[in-house]
């Protein structure tokens, strides 16, 4: 099992200014600090080899480019895993 605990970010301006859409284009600026606010991830193995993700909604899916959550969705794409 893998256990992440990591800070939420506040953004008070420019927001937007560090895609590249935007910072191609023009000059971009960002300040933003993290907070005494922690958002947790787990990962575990599943015995069956689907794939389980629960945030405001639960998904169970047999496939990672079946989830909804394209946050989720991108990060197993990315880090190759593609079930259990």
């Amino acid at each position: 099992m893998i256990v992440s605990k990591t800070p939420l970010r506040m953004s008070f301006v420019g927001g937007g200014s560090d895609l590249p859409v935007f910072y191609r284009e023009e000059l971009g600026a960002v300040l933003s600090t993290s907070i005494d606010k922690y958002m947790y991830i787990c990962v575990n193995r599943k015995f069956d080899g689907g794939i389980r993700v629960n945030y405001s909604k639960t998904e169970e899916v047999d496939s990672p480019c079946q989830i909804e959550h394209p946050l989720v969705r991108e990060a197993l794409a990315l880090t190759d895993i593609s079930g259990g």
